[in-house]
């Protein structure tokens, strides 16, 4: 899928403030466990498309010195949710329900890439296509089902 489909299937559900927030790498959305230790960043937000890299250290490398493939699926679920973020409405939340996740070659040294495209949204889910590319070539490829939260309604405070 090309970006110029993407922006015309979801850009009008595209929330541009929530897209500089994401790749702001702090303030509203600031990056916390897995994502923070990893030393994930948004490189990219568009309506329906993100990338999302990761530097691979010396630590997330096995004694073979390829990356692990925990770092990759973390990646992976993480631009899951992400790439519909700005898609959704505000206040709803993004929760991966399943992803299948093919590996198909090791990924070494440099930077780990994840490009994430959203196939198909409705109220309720999303399907949400990952590439993983490393030193430009394709070492992971994912499909993964998102579910969409809706917003809580906020109990009004009892009258006294």
């Amino acid at each position: 899928m090309d970006l110029d489909d993407l922006r015309s299937r979801y850009g009008e559900r595209f929330d541009e403030t929530v897209a500089r927030a994401i790749l702001a790498d702090e303030g509203s959305m600031p990056l916390t466990g897995i994502p923070d230790y990893l030393g994930m960043r948004f490189t990219d937000v568009g309506p329906g498309w993100c990338v999302c890299e990761v530097d691979l250290r010396p630590e997330l490398l096995n004694p073979a010195g390829v990356v692990h493939g925990a770092v990759v699926a973390s990646l992976i679920d993480h631009t899951l949710g992400t790439t519909v973020i700005p898609l959704i409405p505000m206040g709803s939340w993004p929760a991966t329900l399943e992803f299948k996740l093919n590996y198909l070659a090791p990924a070494r040294e440099g930077r780990l890439s994840a490009h994430g495209e959203v196939r198909t949204l409705t109220a309720r889910t999303a399907v949400v296509a990952v590439e993983c590319v490393n030193q430009d070539r394709t070492v992971a490829v994912a499909l993964g089902t998102i579910a969409i939260t809706p917003p809580r309604a906020v109990a009004a405070a009892p009258a006294s």
